[in-house]
């Protein structure tokens, strides 16, 4: 019976796969980490290739241990982190591999002069929505690709997002959505068009991007080659899709007035719902379309969220003096053990450069207050911690300019697994803290959702929603409530006073790879 959605959600760190069927039921997940690199000062890249090779390997996994048939996948359903370069030629072949990621910031030169040219960098964020840190998006990356690689940029036919890379290999189509198009700093967010304006200012034409429809839109069907690769079958119909802010917005539930939501995977974020464009120029704020293309999910995203986590728990496991790798459950215990405050200790969570709230690019990772006292328990909770003062300081935000006041908010992401953060979140926010069955498979449910609606087998995102149950709630505990305000004002004042420091050592750190590169 094709009543079955495969959704891929393809993240910063790896490509997560997952089955459902039509009445919400988890069949089968598969998640597979790729590489990423860093080759400089601001500089992430991924390879296409390997998100592709990746997703084909987990399709195949994933069909034969959940024992599904390939004729069964109604559809399937893409979604991806948002914000790269991946140009490709008129013959399909990528120009760039690796490619630059949404976390690659290298396009200062390219936003200053952009911005000077429209008459300041404000008129370009009223035009476009687009808050965060401007040399993360696609736009300006074209720009820098114009100027650094002509060769290659003359050869490019057109300029593709990670989802619809992987939309574009499964039927050889392609095509955007309103969610993806709205976080490329080349759409106009009041008309929701290519901005020609824009476009002008980069140098490029429309012709070179994709044509903009709803992620429900139905994209094309698996080719016979794609079919040979990912072990689906020939002829299944692949929705367009939608980017991961967005899919994780319909994903957690978000729509209602006073509704919102916080994200943890690798980066934080936090999102509510709006029937109007909500623009905030001072706080930065990423107005983006949702995915039907007839509202907003404006948003503010943190750069490193359970990014923190993992890399310290990799960093204690890539010690050679530990025989057995540390477990999260171990590390759950050890948080628990530290209490309230992690002693005194306190973390600044900026471990890539730029997002919100401070939109500093040269913002870097810090422990205040060590002691020798403190232990690996401690660092892991004052990280926990430090991202839940990150989640309030944009939960406040969003909080002062919207209209409606927020009352409901959902945590979804891998750091919602976490009975331990979940409660950290609830206490520094001092409001319940509520997760669905969906809490870390809320990404490829929202993309789940876009290929059912695709298909036919739910009429809308509410109907299918409503198959979706609340799991557990997290309510404040009162007794928290004044160390974690004392400690939020503390954080606060630490980034402040290491500003200055931060843009130092940036300058330090330009000095160090010419000299490496000399060496």
């Amino acid at each position: 019976m094709k009543n079955k959605i495969m959704a891929l959600d393809l993240g910063s760190s790896g490509i997560k796969v997952t089955i459902f069927d039509d009445q919400s039921n988890i069949l089968g997940s598969c998640y597979k980490e790729y590489n990423t690199w860093y080759p400089g000062l601001n500089m992430t890249l991924q390879s296409p290739s390997e998100w592709w090779e990746y997703f084909c390997t987990a399709s195949k996994e994933l069909l034969e241990t959940a024992h599904i048939a390939p004729e069964e996948i109604a559809c399937v359903a893409p979604s991806g982190q948002m914000s790269a370069l991946i140009p490709i030629d008129a013959s399909g072949k990528l120009l760039m591999d690796p490619c630059l990621i949404w976390a690659d910031m290298r396009t200062t030169e390219q936003v200053k002069r952009i911005a000077d040219e429209m008459g300041g960098q404000d008129k370009v964020y009223n035009l476009t929505g687009i808050g965060l840190t401007e040399e993360t998006f696609t736009g300006y990356k074209i720009a820098w690709y114009k100027e650094n690689m002509p060769d290659e940029f003359c050869q490019t036919s057109m300029y593709l997002q990670p989802k619809e890379f992987i939309g574009f290999k499964l039927t050889g189509n392609i095509a955007t959505d309103f969610s993806d198009a709205s976080e490329t700093a080349m759409m106009d967010i009041e008309n929701r068009t290519w901005s020609e304006k824009m476009l002008e200012h980069i140098g490029i034409t429309k012709e070179v991007l994709p044509e903009i429809k709803k992620a429900t839109d139905l994209l094309g069907h698996v080719t016979q080659e794609a079919a040979a690769a990912s072990g689906l079958k020939e002829g299944t119909p692949v929705c367009v899709g939608g980017g991961d802010v967005s899919i994780a917005a319909a994903g957690a539930g978000i729509g209602a007035p006073g509704s919102a939501y916080l994200y943890i995977g690798s980066g934080s974020w936090v999102g509510v719902s709006s029937k109007e464009p909500l623009l905030d120029y001072q706080n930065k704020i990423a107005c983006l379309c949702s995915l039907p293309g007839d509202s907003y999910v404006p948003h503010l995203v943190g750069f490193s969220g359970g990014l923190s986590h993992l890399w310290i728990r990799d960093i204690i496991n890539g010690l050679d003096c530990f025989e057995e790798k540390i477990s999260y459950d171990e590390i759950e215990r050890l948080v628990e053990e530290s209490g309230i405050g992690a002693h005194g200790l306190v973390f600044l969570p900026y471990l890539r450069g730029g997002g919100a709230p401070t939109q500093n690019i040269n913002a870097r990772g810090s422990f205040i207050g060590l002691e020798i006292s403190h232990n690996y328990g401690d660092m892991c909770r004052s990280i926990m911690e430090g991202v839940a003062f990150i989640l309030r300081e944009m939960l406040e935000i969003l909080d002062r300019i919207n209209a409606d006041k927020i009352t409901d908010i959902k945590l979804i992401g891998g750091g919602a697994k976490s009975k331990i953060w979940r409660q950290i979140i609830s206490d520094v926010i001092q409001k319940p803290v509520y997760c669905t069955s969906m809490k870390q498979e809320a990404n490829t449910w929202g993309a789940a959702m876009c290929g059912g609606i695709c298909v036919g087998l739910w009429k809308d995102f509410d109907e299918a929603q409503n198959l979706v149950t609340v799991e557990s709630v997290n309510e404040p505990n009162p007794g928290a409530k004044e160390v974690y305000d004392q400690l939020y004002q503390t954080f606060l004042k630490s980034y402040d006073a290491l500003t200055p420091i931060f843009d130092d050592l940036a300058k330090s750190r330009v000095l160090i790879d010419q000299q490496s590169k000399e060496d």
